[in-house]
């Protein structure tokens, strides 16, 4: 699926690295940080709804989809997050709506702990948050000596697609392949892996993230594929309990990308939110 009609994409620079996002709409500011190995294409098929009510900025994070990925870059979900805030202080923004998914979930909430007085409300999807397990490829990767090899050397398409196949969507789901062609452009060059093999190794650990999430005060909304392989609904569950006044929706045959699998759901459901 290409990038959603009407979207007009800015660089800009933020501390010296050069961050593309995607900017459409009027109205209430609301920001979408995307999960790994992906960009904010992935929101695609969500934007035109959410177009309708809000102003979006859709950013490809440092290390992802067309922004650089410099090998000094602090991949961190703090790093991201401070990016984030940059970002809004580019555009002129002092607070906003911000939703995350997977790993931009993690990155919302850290904003969202870290600094209340920049966010307004708080939506997550199938979110990164407390220790899960790896599917087998994302292990092997962490096998110390030859881990890093194999990731930014031996991982290709193949495995890449597979992993989206068996670890992201939902069985029988019909995989986009423009769009699975397109992340895996993005990734397949040699500062691109380097960030993501950054990223993944803060990704799985979660030390610093967990004791954030009850620290998160903003009204949220928890969005969560019953179907997820990789996250079970029980740490939704957690989630919604530890994030005190959140609610929780889970979608019934929806996997890990609730904005890709059910769009029409999922807008309608964060249109709601957002809209207070």
């Amino acid at each position: 699926m290409s990038d959603s009609e009407g979207i007009v994409h800015h660089d800009l620079l933020v501390r010296g690295v050069r961050v593309r996002y995607g900017e459409i709409g009027a109205g209430p500011l609301l920001i979408l940080v995307h999960g790994y190995l992906v960009s904010g294409r992935e929101f695609a098929r969500v934007i035109p709804a959410l177009s309708k009510k809000f102003r979006l900025i859709v950013p490809d994070l440092p290390g992802c989809g067309e922004s650089e990925k410099p090998a000094e870059y602090n991949y961190t979900r703090e790093g991201f997050a401070e990016t984030i805030l940059d970002l809004m202080a580019g555009i002129d923004a002092p607070r906003a709506h911000v939703c995350g998914h997977s790993m931009g979930g993690a990155i919302a909430m850290t904003l969202a702990a870290d600094h209340p007085d920049r966010i307004d409300r708080l939506a997550v999807i199938n979110s990164v948050s407390y220790p899960f397990k790896p599917p087998f490829t994302a292990r092997l990767v962490q096998t110390p000596g030859i881990g890093p090899f194999l990731f930014k050397t031996l991982y290709n398409k193949l495995v890449f697609r597979d992993y989206f196949k068996n670890s992201v969507y939902a069985p029988g789901f019909k995989i986009d392949e423009a769009d699975l062609d397109y992340f895996y452009r993005c990734f397949d060059r040699p500062e691109a892996r380097e960030a993501a093999y950054r990223i993944f190794s803060v990704a799985t650990d979660l030390t610093s993230l967990v004791p954030k999430v009850t620290r998160v005060k903003a009204p949220t909304l928890i969005l969560w594929g019953e179907l997820d392989p990789m996250f079970p609904v029980a740490l939704a569950q957690r989630l919604s309990r530890d994030i005190l006044g959140s609610q929780l929706h889970t979608l019934p045959g929806c996997g890990h990308a609730p904005a890709e699998e059910q769009p029409e759901r999922t807008a309608s459901l964060l249109i709601e939110h957002f809209s207070g």
